[in-house]
């Protein structure tokens, strides 16, 4: 294995008096160290050459990628300083101990290296690697997806945290980076998914070096070195690069194609949602067309954590609810929930529901639609759409909730889809418009009164007492409007078109508005 200067200098430098100077390359370019014997002029890219500082010629030519350790101080060094690496060694020591000294350092990156070769050529197990890997990093190591799901996750129990981090482990277990570390991550200015080098940064308290992983130039993961034994050193930098070049051949040698009961489930649901009809996999769903009820939920968190990983939270919700379904359908979070795993005594499925959502996105902030209770999954679609429509009306009516029932906003997306593509102003009749014409030349609204005179199922008590006005003044105001709407308000079909048009003139300033943000 190929090592560069800085692995070198950190190996050396708890036995020896030792300096690292010039020119730092940081890939994998050195192979093992040959004497310098006074005979060439130039030092090659590629080589590590070990000589005294007196045998150092005074002007050699020197390639890029060649490196040199020196015994000893030398007026010409200087002008090496300036085109290669340098490892100075300042005390008088003999060549033959340097020399074992490096043997046994590459020796140590070679046996690694062979030990990472050989799992990647017979069992291809990323948790082997990241094993075989903690002894040249001293540090717990972990590797993430794409999703911030744990591939590896190193065993803390034997190394200092604090109680709320490992209590935080504990909780989460081996299945998905704890949602306050993963915020911590992506809110990190110098993290970065397209970044190729290695990035060390600090995370909750603790120093991390990140190095991503990538499958045909595409992000799928994050190799992990958490310091919380010894410190970071430069050499870690390409070494974990190295380690990171194995698990991606790991990954696209043996990542399984095959989906699990679960996920087949999520594609054929994906499929029903998106008006695919593939009977060919449907046997997937008919063990679960047996009476069991469902709810679909649709939920959207705020654009702060629009870069929220959606396969994270969609493993979160499976977890949490048994039986589940969950994907991404146009940035938001698409669950099947199995409302029969919800139920306890005395309470209703959405209660439960509620109780378990809540704290498991306490962190976050989001807003959730949520369907009528189906037995049908074949029906999916339909149900996506009412969960679709509960969000979308619940933020514009009520955006202070974030939790949202279709049955709340029922009866506004039937107006809605009553009105169909005409605006509502061609449903007025002549009286309406009268009416209209009046409210916007005077600051009495008769709109609004006989808003509510009818939703008062015509009580003057009741209408005097929501309006704030006297018994006269109301009586004078319904005259006119009856007057200028030339209609029985005592025909129950009128009253009822009325209300309608009332409700849809609301809905439509409501929509006019948009959402509080």
């Amino acid at each position: 294995m190929k090592l560069n200067v800085e692995i070198i200098f950190d190996n050396l430098r708890e036995r020896l008096p030792v300096r690292l100077l010039g020119v730092r390359e940081k890939g994998l370019h050195l192979g093992r160290p040959e004497h310098y014997l006074g005979m060439e002029r130039t030092f090659h890219a590629g080589k590590l050459y070990l000589l005294r500082s007196e045998q150092l010629p005074k002007r050699p030519a020197i390639e890029k990628g060649a490196a040199i350790l020196c015994i000893g101080k030398s007026m010409y060094l200087p002008y090496y300083l300036e085109q290669c690496g340098v490892i100075q060694i300042t005390e008088k020591v003999e060549l033959s101990l340097i020399f074992n000294l490096l043997t046994e350092i590459y020796n140590k990156y070679d046996a690694w290296s062979e030990e990472l070769q050989t799992i990647l050529n017979t069992s291809g197990q990323i948790r082997d690697m990241a094993l075989c890997s903690q002894k040249i990093f001293d540090n717990p190591i972990l590797v993430l997806d794409a999703n911030f799901h744990f591939l590896v996750h190193s065993d803390y129990s034997g190394i200092g945290m604090a109680e709320w981090e490992k209590a935080m482990f504990r909780h989460y277990g081996e299945g998905d980076l704890p949602l306050p570390m993963l915020e911590a991550f992506l809110e990190h200015g110098e993290l970065s998914t397209d970044e190729t080098d290695a990035m060390l940064i600090n995370i909750l308290d603790s120093s991390t070096l990140c190095v991503n992983l990538f499958q045909d130039k595409v992000y799928s993961g994050c190799l992990i070195v958490d310091y919380r034994q010894r410190e970071h050193l430069p050499s870690d930098d390409a070494l974990a690069k190295h380690l990171s070049g194995m698990i991606e051949l790991a990954l696209r040698r043996y990542s399984s194609t095959a989906a699990g009961g679960r996920s087949s489930l999520r594609s054929i649901l994906q499929g029903l949602v998106n008006g695919l009809n593939d009977m060919e996999q449907k046997w997937v769903l008919e063990g679960r067309q047996n009476s069991q009820e469902f709810i679909c939920t649709k939920t959207q968190f705020s654009r702060r954590l629009a870069q929220l990983p959606i396969g994270y939270m969609c493993s979160v919700v499976e977890k949490t609810f048994p039986n589940s379904a969950a994907f991404e359908q146009d940035g938001a979070i698409i669950c099947f929930v199995e409302t029969g795993a919800l139920l306890e005594s005395g309470k209703s499925h959405l209660q439960v529901f509620w109780e378990y959502i809540t704290p498991m996105f306490a962190t976050l902030n989001f807003d959730i639609g949520i369907s009528d209770p189906f037995q049908d999954i074949y029906s999916a679609q339909l149900y996506y759409l009412q969960a679709c429509s509960a969000l979308e009306n619940g933020r514009i009516f009520a955006p202070e909730a974030h939790f949202y029932l279709f049955q709340d906003y029922a009866l506004t997306e039937l107006i809605v889809n009553a009105l169909g593509r005409f605006p509502v102003e061609l449903y007025y009749s002549d009286g309406f418009r009268r009416l209209v014409d009046h409210d916007e030349a005077s600051n009495v609204s008769y709109i609004e009164t006989l808003r509510t005179y009818l939703d008062k199922n015509m009580s003057i008590t009741k209408t005097t007492a929501s309006l704030y006005i006297n018994r006269s003044t109301l009586l004078e105001r319904i005259a006119r409007i009856k007057r200028d709407l030339g209609v029985d308000l005592q025909d129950p079909d009128e009253r009822l078109r009325l209300q309608i048009l009332l409700k849809a003139l609301q809905i439509q300033e409501e929509m006019q508005r948009g959402p509080a943000q």
